[in-house]
Order: C-alpha cells, then sequence, then structure tokens
C-alpha cells in the first residue's frame, strides 16, 4: 500500500535516513525499530508529509505520493500519531478533535462529543468530561487524544510514532488488541517502536533501521529480542547494565515533602501526600499517568503552590549547585525551546547560567559553546555540534541534552518523570546508569515513571501514587502483579471520577470507574 523507494533524507551534514527502501501492506502491522537518532521518525515524518524528501520516491498504490505537506498526506488517508503531543493546550479536548476528522461539527461541540465518544467506546477509551483543557491532562491522555483524532480521519494508513512509551503495563494489552483490530479492518499500520517484544508480540513484519540504512527485515516468528539488538545497535552494541551500586551517603534530607494537599477548583488532585528525598536514595513512584504526577513535580519545582502542607529544598553541601532540577516529561513543551540552538538551551538552566556569567552579568558565549561540546561528546548526543537547533534532534537525542543539563548543574536532587520515555535498550540502560552513578555520589532522586521494570531496577524505596494518593510498597510486595493492584484499586474514600459515557442510558448512581485515556 505503502512504500519508500531508495529514500534519503539530510539535515546539514547529518544523514538521517541513506537510501532507505521500506513498504506497508493492507491488513498488516509493521514494525519500525531501532535506536534513537536511527532515523525513525524521520522517515514516518515524511510519510505523514511534515518533511520534504531529498531524494527517492514515495508511493501510495503504486501512485507517487507528494512530500512536504501533511493536508495531502491526510486527503490520501495517511493519519499519524506523533511522540509528542500536537494539541492545542489552551483549548478543550473536543475543540482540537473539531480541528481533526470531527470538523463537520466543528460549531456543534455536542455532537463532537457523542460521536467521539461512541469511537472512544469502540476504541476502549473512555473520555474526561467536556470543556476540559488538553493542558490539565497527562502526556498519556494527550496520546490517546491524538489517536482518537488520527482515527477520525478514517485512514487506510496509520502512524504510530511510540505510542507506547506513556502506556501503564495494565493498559498495554487493550492497546495491542486495538492495533489487531484495526489491522483486520483492512489498514496498514507502521509501528514504531523501541520495545522489542512488543515488536515481535503484535508486528507481522519488522524492519531494523541503523544509522539511517535499513540493517534488515525480519519475520517475527523467525527471530528473537536478542537478534534485533544486535541488528538496532551493531555486533558489538548490546546493551550493558550498569554494575554501579547503590553506596550510601549520609541520610541527610535533600527535599521534603509535608502533608501537601493540593486542589485544582473543586477537585482534590493530591491528598495529604508527605515524602522525604534523602542523599543517596532512588525514590520511585509509580501509577497511572494522571493521578497527580505531574502535580507532585510542578509542586516539587516551586511552578505550583499548595493549598496545605510544605516542601522544602535543601541545597547540597559542598557543591555549587541549586537545590533542585527538574527533568520533565515532555521535553519538547517543558524542557527545551526546540527553535534554539543546544548551547542556548543550557542557559534555561539557572544554575548554568549564572556558572556561564561573568560578573557583569553578561554571557559567555565561547564558555557555554565549549560546555556544550563537552556534554554532546559525554552523553553522546548525535548533533551536528552546539549551534544546531534542538529542534533538529531526534526524540531520544533531545532527552539525552535534557539529562546532560540536569547532571550538568550537580543539585541536591533531582526529579525525573519518565525519564526514558521513547529511549531505545542502550540509551535507556546508559541514562539509568547515570541516576545510579549520581545517586552514589550523594545525589538524591524522585523517578516518577510507567515503567515498573525500570522502578523496581533502580528505587530503594517504591511508592504507588493513585488518585492523589501515596501508598508505600513494601519490600515484600515489591512485584509487579501486586504494584499493578495498587496502581489500578479505588483508594478508600475516594468515589470514582467521571468521565464521557457513550451510553446515555448509564444510570447516574451506577457510573463505571474511569478509565484513564
Amino acid at each position: 500500500m505503502l512504500a519508500a523507494n531508495s529514500v534519503t533524507k539530510r539535515f546539514g551534514r547529518i544523514a538521517a535516513l541513506d537510501n532507505v527502501d521500506f513498504c506497508a501492506r493492507a491488513g498488516e502491522i509493521h514494525a519500525l525499530v531501532g535506536e534513537n537518532g536511527a532515523g525513525k521518525s524521520t522517515l514516518v515524518g515524511i510519510f505523514a508529509g511534515r518533511l520534504r524528501l531529498d531524494l527517492g520516491r514515495i508511493t501510495l498504490d503504486g501512485a507517487p505520493l507528494a512530500t512536504g505537506s501533511a493536508a495531502a498526506a491526510l486527503a490520501r488517508g495517511i493519519a499519524a500519531v506523533y511522540q509528542s503531543p500536537m494539541l492545542f493546550e489552551r483549548m478543550s479536548w473536543e475543540e482540537n478533535l473539531a480541528l481533526g476528522g470531527f470538523s463537520r461539527h466543528k460549531l456543534k461541540l455536542e455532537q463532537v462529543v457523542a460521536e467521539a465518544a461512541q469511537l472512544a467506546d469502540e476504541l476502549g477509551f473512555a473520555l474526561p468530561p467536556p470543556g476540559t483543557l488538553v493542558e490539565q491532562r497527562s502526556v498519556a491522555e494527550r496520546v490517546r487524544l491524538e489517536i482518537l483524532r488520527a482515527l477520525s480521519f478514517r485512514p487506510r494508513v496509520l502512524i504510530l510514532d511510540e505510542p507506547t512509551s506513556v502506556l501503564s503495563p495494565a493498559e498495554l494489552p487493550t492497546f495491542l488488541q486495538l492495533l489487531a483490530r484495526l489491522r483486520s479492518q483492512g489498514r496498514a499500520v507502521i509501528l514504531v517502536t523501541h520495545k522489542l517484544p512488543e515488536a515481535l508480540a503484535v508486528a507481522d513484519r519488522i524492519t531494523v533501521l541503523r544509522h539511517g540504512r535499513v540493517a534488515a527485515e525480519r519475520w517475527p516468528s523467525l527471530t528473537d529480542h536478542t537478534e534485533l539488538a544486535r541488528l538496532m545497535m551493531g555486533e558489538d552494541g548490546t546493551p550493558q547494565h550498569s554494575s554501579i551500586g547503590h553506596r550510601q551517603t549520609a541520610r541527610r534530607a535533600a527535599v521534603e515533602v509535608n502533608g501537601v494537599t493540593f486542589k485544582s477548583g473543586d477537585r482534590l488532585v493530591l491528598d495529604r501526600i508527605s515524602l522525604t528525598l534523602t542523599a543517596g536514595t532512588i525514590v520511585g513512584i509509580a501509577g497511572v499517568d494522571g493521578n497527580g504526577q505531574d502535580e507532585l513535580v510542578q509542586l516539587t519545582a516551586g511552578v505550583l503552590r499548595p493549598s496545605s502542607g510544605s516542601i522544602v529544598v535543601h541545597q547540597r553541601e559542598g557543591h555549587s549547585g541549586h537545590g533542585l532540577t527538574v527533568i520533565p516529561q515532555n521535553r519538547d513543551v517543558d524542557g527545551l525551546v526546540l527553535e534554539l540552538p543546544l548551547w542556548e538551551n543550557l542557559l534555561l538552566s539557572d544554575s548554568l547560567r549564572t556558572k556561564l556569567s561573568s560578573r557583569a552579568g553578561w554571557i559567555r558565549r565561547s564558555r557555554a559553546v565549549q560546555l556544550c561540546r563537552e556534554l554532546i561528546g559525554q552523553f553522546r548526543v548525535r548533533a551536528s555540534g552546539p549551534n544546531a537547533s534542538a529542534g533538529s534532534l531526534s526524540g531520544g537525542n533531545r532527552q539525552r541534552l535534557v539529562v546532560a543539563r540536569a547532571l550538568a548543574t550537580a543539585p541536591a536532587a533531582i526529579v525525573a518523570h519518565d525519564i526514558c520515555r521513547g529511549l531505545d535498550v542502550s540509551a535507556a540502560s546508559e541514562l539509568r546508569a547515570r541516576l545510579r552513578q549520581y545517586a552514589a555520589e550523594g545525589g538524591a532522586v524522585l523517578l516518577i515513571s510507567l515503567d515498573l521494570e525500570e522502578l523496581l531496577e533502580l528505587c530503594h524505596r517504591l511508592y504507588v501514587m493513585n488518585r492523589g494518593r501515596l501508598t508505600e510498597v513494601p519490600p515484600e510486595r515489591r512485584n509487579l502483579v501486586e504494584i499493578g493492584l495498587l496502581m489500578s484499586s479505588t483508594p478508600q474514600g475516594q468515589p470514582p471520577a467521571e468521565t464521557v459515557n457513550s451510553n446515555p442510558q448509564a444510570i447516574e448512581g451506577n457510573r463505571p470507574r474511569e478509565v484513564p485515556l
């Protein structure tokens, strides 16, 4: 149905794609895997009309497909959901959908809500109440809205760029069933993922990209996780898990969260949260996205003010860095200014900006560029240099830069929110090792993640956040099954949250419990 023939795309001196051949067939799930920066997002960006190719051609049903126009791609039946949600933050979710395939009802939002609820019900989603702003929803919820909007166009080709990176383990089986259902409808589904078990479980074919070239194409039944990892990273690129130990330092408090409650309007978002981050430890928080994690990060960073309770951040003894640094979940919105060069993005950190300024307050550009060049090398950021724009980097390389900037400030504590979202196996292993090293040297880490195996691997103490309440997981319950139960159960004394139900006969007193988007 959709084919790329000898496609080449360059960004300056970087060849993102080099003579790539690829095809997706009707009624097929075709997984596209590879390291961060391998060219996956560039290829699907060309398919979806976001990028124009330099050489080669794209065909749909054998007919040439012009690149560089998302509208033209949609008109031909190609819809995409990108790794970073592309929604209007200050508009409601139904207004966003009215700008998609529901546009014939854009002046009748109640019709948009009704049709969206029906489609969401078919897909196993639940929707928030009408009028809810997108900026009030979590990243996972925004991705689900993107999927709903893409499907509203009734596309023949659906491209999903790292869609499962924001799903909890409990949500994953339902999503994979959705992919199988889309395949049975005769659509071509292109699944970009770094999670090899998912590709092996759901795909009909798997194409491996490495350094912008096709390294191999495999049938899932004739390959395995080990071979795919080797193909992705080369013969010597099998990821190695760090042996950095959890060496403990003095148990000095770095951050103290004392009985914090936070309300948004009439909604109780956080309910009497207490938590202490001590030097030399990694504390983890598991939970389905949208249960108060975003607000806890913003409160800890000082962006929001608690309704009651207090948060105390201590300076790190013997270091010039600030008390706390945040690695945000949404790197493209909260972590970087994509239009700015990499060295200027470093200056978004107050600590680094102070470090790189003269006594008169002027930024020493040469020092900033040099530091940026050093961090690019240390963290293996694939970029043409410090003057490359952040937007020219792949998602994984942007994440490397954000983590590099955070660690360069030498803070007393780091709040890391889904630090490995969208990263390949090797890059994720490397960043986790850096967190271990940071903790071993006396730093404190609050790690909020949807990846339960990551939390079990890294954390000294583990909590579950469910509907704004925090529950510590005792050592004897630190396993995937028990944590999943804590994540999915309804805390005592809390009624189910309201959702949009596609069944008009639903009885108000018997409304089903919300399934987060």
